[in-house]
């Protein structure tokens, strides 16, 4: 505190449900109708020990990670209030334990988490913090819907023609349809019909993009029986076209492969899985043999590029070094995807799509080239509730991809290679719960509430709850106030200042307690409110991923 250059932390949870008018009894029988806005509470009047009411009446029908209540409280009378008027208030939780006894003599567990008053002349920060998914790495080789463009984003919301009809009245099926102006080519959609087989408006949902369409182009969708009528979607937004820069020469994104040659691709993946799997980050070269020249051929011809890139993504995916942190998607000549072999039934019958150990190729088109979209993917396995440990390894940062077409000394610069585009950038998670977690261990800590290590002694004192009132697969948004309680009377003769951060937690956002803490600071005029920690823009990527397998499931342990 005045001894230390940070804060002392204390956390408080408000993941609990919306109540309205439940029931709070004071002691003397009398109850007070009260109303949350999620975790918070906003009916004034309700005393502390009303929030662990409301946690006991939201324990009945949710999961115990949805149970917590917060509250503004008037010092004076320990009420909640809006605060308003520069007025002095205090936070409180309710008790993340069930008991209030462990045994016959240690008691107390059931008391609320209660802050010291806060003076908003005090206060120096109040800033609140959204919980960020994280971002896969996304990169392309050669051509694909990111590189050429014309890969299909969005339709418009309305389906044109009157009383359009398509044979089948099943919900969620996949069509085949075709152009009716425009040279794009893979594109495939599903959609759903209403009760008189009418393709339901705002049902169409893109499953590959394709590549090549422009905005305005039109897709018919046709009677499945091949007779007249059909309906027709207006393409709104499509992909532009990206090209490589760097190292001085010239990326072709529609790279011309030759019978004949042997042609390289160098796969870097960067970041900390790679590090803590292999002590350095993992690299591997791919190669692709386009196999001998048509008999009696003069000149090298072109072979048909899918294939060369199925070679590269067969080698990739095979590899036990660089095979954990990748997926592969192979986007052939004609924009149609392929997806690596064991890729589950049910995945690519959602997507109407194959593996690409079914390719046949149909020989070279020329003007049309073939690509790989790499996207960077890793789940690190975990230990369950049970044998949680504060010690044990969290992942956060994702995969960096890396990849370049080399030559056969594995330099990339001084030819003429295949184009390596950026679509995402890996983006780190925000508000983990396992994050959360850790952080409420500690404040909970300084209440002596302590969180042992031996699983017994946990579950004696009840540090298994403290385990469970947080979901570690969620993202908490956290709003904090930083304030500080000055020592006018320091026997040390030195005037300094303890200071304290409140950290509040929630599964959803808590707009009203946002609001009321706003306005209060804002009011007295003494701090400044800082803006919203925000998310970066989100990367959102056209193309549907499998599931990403769990390497070594083993550690994996269920708890009841």
């Amino acid at each position: 505190m005045a001894y230390f250059n940070h804060a002392f932390q204390k956390a408080f949870l408000a993941s609990g449900v919306t109540q309205t008018g439940y029931a709070v009894t004071f002691p003397d029988g009398s109850t007070i109708a009260t109303t949350t806005a999620g975790g918070y509470v906003t009916t004034e009047g309700v005393p502390t020990y009303g929030l662990n009411q409301l946690k006991a009446n939201a324990a009945l029908t949710n999961s115990s990670t949805e149970t917590g209540y917060i509250g503004i409280f008037d010092p004076k009378t320990n009420l909640t209030i809006t605060p308003e008027n520069c007025c002095n208030v205090y936070l409180a939780g309710s008790a993340i334990f069930a008991n209030d006894k462990i045994g016959p003599l240690a008691g107390g567990y059931l008391e609320t988490n209660k802050s010291k008053m806060i003076n908003p002349k005090y206060v120096s920060k109040y800033y609140t913090v959204a919980p960020c998914a994280p971002q896969n790495n996304v990169i392309h080789v050669g051509s694909t819907y990111w590189t050429a463009g014309g890969g299909i984003l969005t339709v418009n919301g309305t389906i044109g023609g009157t009383n359009t009809l398509y044979a089948t009245s099943a919900t969620g099926v996949i069509a085949a349809p075709v152009t009716t102006t425009g040279t794009g080519t893979g594109l495939v959609i599903s959609y759903n019909t209403t009760a008189g087989g009418k393709v339901a408006a705002n049902s169409v949902v893109i499953i590959n993009p394709g590549k090549g369409y422009a905005a305005g182009n039109t897709v018919t969708i046709p009677y499945a029986d091949g007779t007249a009528g059909n309906a027709i979607v207006t393409i709104a937004t499509v992909t532009a076209a990206h090209a490589q820069t760097g190292c001085g020469v010239d990326y072709n994104c529609c790279k011309e492969f030759l019978c004949g040659e042997t042609y390289s691709l160098r796969l870097d993946i960067k970041g900390s899985p790679a590090m803590r799997f292999l002590d350095h980050n993992a690299y591997y070269t791919a190669d692709a043999y386009t196999g001998c020249c048509p008999e009696g051929a003069i000149a090298p011809v072109a072979v048909d590029s899918t294939e060369v890139m199925i070679k590269w993504a067969d080698a990739i995916t095979n590899s036990p070094i660089v095979s954990p942190f990748v997926q592969v998607v192979v986007q052939d000549e004609d924009g149609v995807l392929w997806y690596a072999p064991g890729t589950s039934a049910t995945f690519l019958a959602a997507n109407d799509a194959d593996t690409w150990n079914n390719y046949v190729s149909g020989g070279h088109t020329d003007g049309a080239c073939a690509g790989l979209i790499l996207n960077g993917a890793y789940v690190d396995t975990k230990f369950g509730d049970c044998t949680f440990q504060v010690t044990d390894f969290y992942e956060v940062e994702p995969v960096r991809l890396y990849a370049s077409e080399v030559d056969l000394t594995g330099d990339p610069c001084v030819f003429d290679g295949t184009c390596v585009v950026t679509e995402c950038q890996g983006l780190q998670a925000q508000g983990l719960g396992e994050t959360i977690l850790r952080d409420l261990k500690l404040s909970e800590s300084y209440r002596q509430n302590f969180m042992a290590t031996d699983l017994r002694i946990r579950e004696i004192t009840q540090g298994n709850q403290i385990v469970s009132a947080i979901d570690r697969n969620e993202l908490y948004y956290r709003y904090a106030i930083l304030h500080s309680v000055p020592r006018f009377n320091n026997p040390s003769g030195t005037f300094d200042n303890d200071q304290y951060l409140l950290e509040v937690y929630s599964i959803d956002p808590l707009t009203q307690f946002n609001t009321d803490v706003t306005t209060w600071l804002e009011g007295c005029g003494v701090c400044e409110i800082d803006d919203a920690f925000a998310c970066v823009t989100e990367c959102d990527v056209p193309v549907n991923f499998p599931a990403i397998p769990v390497y070594n499931p083993y550690n994996t342990i269920a708890c009841n």
